[in-house]
Formats: structure tokens, sequence, C-alpha cells
């Protein structure tokens, strides 16, 4: 054979192997989902579960993030974005009317605005979290600056730290556009109208993913959600119902008791919702306030947070739960869920 004729043969071996490589890529599902065309929510095994038989990685007080500017008191260290690239899959968010202070990058709980009082709320909180409000603004929650009221995502008070909606819900959508094989979760302690939530997601361009489930049926597949493209639940604590994607929490979720201090205290009983509720939400940190990093790490390992997590299954006779902790990153919850969910 020529030189010439031993040159096309192998630069034809060259371009088998990489028809081969690339089919293999393709096989594997490589591309912006990062999950092959197989799986739902990083698990084959999913596709076919209901909604109510798989377990959710999630985490209390979404927003509240030490790592980002003006958080103080924060449940978790990294924001809404990085957890969502680091597998959690179910966010516990609580909306509010705040006024930026122009002197100050600083919002102020607006509590006219959202229809409450600064002396009820006032009673709700802790302390140490009202005294350094105070501290920061001389009086907590005044919301009398003459600005526009907006919507923010902060734990009780602003002043405290707050996230403005309208950014992270937009962080939402370029998730769920990036990654077509997942389903999420959020679910809002409601401060606001639900007019108010519905135009923040309309904005957003969250409209096309959201879901509405029937009371009255059963729950569909994760992969049935992915299906349809309706990928995203939200349920509402309070005012739930219309529209109709924003969903009653309790209707759906039945959850486990809060306010534990210690270990011991973490309890698997009926809290809020009915037995008749199909999601099941576990509550899994300590304490209440303030929020404690070695703490939660102690109850997020692994054998610990397994333990209750199947004890919490087994006594509410569930097949999947949303587990909701603190400091998600120090913790195993979504390795934990990810081994539940096989």
């Amino acid at each position: 054979m020529t030189k010439g004729g031993e040159r096309v043969r192998a630069a034809a071996r060259m371009l088998l192997a990489a028809g081969v490589a690339v089919a293999a890529l393709a096989a594997a599902g490589c591309g912006s989902s990062g999950a092959t065309e197989a799986e739902c929510n990083e698990s084959a095994a999913l596709c076919s579960r209901h909604l109510d038989e798989a377990v959710f990685p999630g985490t209390h007080n979404s927003f509240a993030a030490s790592n980002e500017p003006g958080w103080h008191f924060a449940s978790q260290r990294y924001g809404m974005q990085r957890q969502l690239r680091d597998g959690v899959r179910a966010m516990l968010l609580d909306v509010h009317f705040g006024i930026r202070d122009g002197s100050r990058p600083l919002v102020l709980t607006d509590f006219a605005a959202q229809g409450s009082e600064r002396n009820k709320v006032a009673t709700q909180v802790p302390p140490a979290a009202l005294r350094a409000a105070t501290r920061l603004v001389g009086s907590a929650g005044l919301g009398s600056n003459g600005g526009t009221p907006r919507l923010y995502l902060c734990h009780t008070l602003c002043e405290l730290g707050a996230e403005p909606l309208d950014r992270e819900l937009e962080g939402v959508r370029r998730f769920l556009q990036d990654r077509p094989r997942q389903v999420l979760i959020l679910i809002v302690e409601d401060y606001v109208p639900p007019a108010a939530i519905e135009s923040a997601f309309d904005q957003a361009g969250l409209k096309p993913y959201l879901a509405t489930l029937s009371a009255h049926r059963p729950l569909p597949t994760v992969g049935g959600l992915i299906a349809s493209g309706h990928r995203l639940l939200v349920f509402a604590e309070e005012k739930g119902g219309s529209p109709s994607w924003y969903m009653p929490a309790f209707e759906f979720i039945q959850d486990t008791p809060l306010g534990a201090i210690h270990p011991g205290q973490l309890s698997c009983k009926l809290y809020r919702g009915s037995e008749r509720s199909p999601l099941l939400l576990i509550n899994h940190w300590i304490p209440p306030f303030p929020p404690s990093p070695r703490l939660n790490a102690e109850i997020g390992r692994a054998p610990f947070l397994r333990g209750r997590v199947e004890r919490c299954l087994k006594d509410r006779g569930r097949r999947g739960a949303i587990v909701a902790v603190d400091f998600y990153d120090r913790t195993s919850v979504v390795a934990v869920a990810r081994k539940l969910n096989g």
C-alpha cells in the first residue's frame, strides 16, 4: 500500500473513533441539563415515582445567606443560586414588603403595606434580633421614608437582611430553563397578598413552569411533571388558593413540629396539615434562633439525618418527604436524599 493510502485509512480510523466518542457522550446525556435523559432530579428511579414518593433536599430561610452582604442571623451560608447548583430542590421562603432606605444600604420592613403592626410582630421576634434591628435603624419596621414598597425575602424583619424577590425568582427561572430534568418546590410564608406574588412570578417569566395539583386526585409522577413542562410547585402557608398554582400549603403538606432546641426534641409528630395531606415536610433544624452552624452540622450528619428521615417516613406512613435544614452545606441533606431516592 502507498503512503497516501495509509494516510487515508488512518484518517478514516480517527473519524470513526471521533464518531464513537460523540455517540458515547450523547448517550451519557452530557449537556446543559446536567443529567441523562433517563434521570429526573438526578435519579432514574424518581421518574416513575409519584411526587409524594420522592425525597427533596431543602433549606429553611433559603434566602438568608451569611456570605452575602447585609445579613444578620442568617440560616444558610450560600445564597439560593449556589444552593440550586449544589442540589437543593426545595426552598422555604418568607416574602415581605420593604422600602429601600435611600441614605443607607438597608431595607425597612413596611408593616403597614403588609397589613401588620410593628408591636405585634415584635412580640414574635427574639429579643436579640429586635435589638440588632434597633441598633441598625433606631426603630425597626418604621417603613416611613416615603419610598415605594417592593417585595423582599426577609426573615420577619427586613432590617436584618433582605433579598429582592424579583432577583431571586429570575435565578429560579434561569435554573429551570438550563436544567429541563429538574422539579423544584417553593413553600412561601406569605406576608403579602396573593396578587403581589402572582405579579412577581409573572414578571420573572415563571408562569410557563408553574404546576397546579389537585387535592382530589393522586399526585403526578416526577417524570410526568417534567414531561408536562410544569416543574415548579409553589405553596403558600396562609393565603394560597388563587391563582390555582399558588396552592394552600397545608391542604397538600403535613409537617413536623418547630421549635426544637436540642436533638432529642426533633419529633416526627403531626404539626400542621392533616394525615390526609400527601406531602411530608420534615423540619430539621435547631435551635429556632439564633441559627447555629455547629448544632446544625451535628444533626446534619448522615447517620443522624437519615435515621430521622427514615423514622418519620415510617411513623407517618410515607415514602417521600421534603427535608429542610439550616446550613445545608454543613449537612448531608443532598447526599442522604440521593441515596434514599435510589
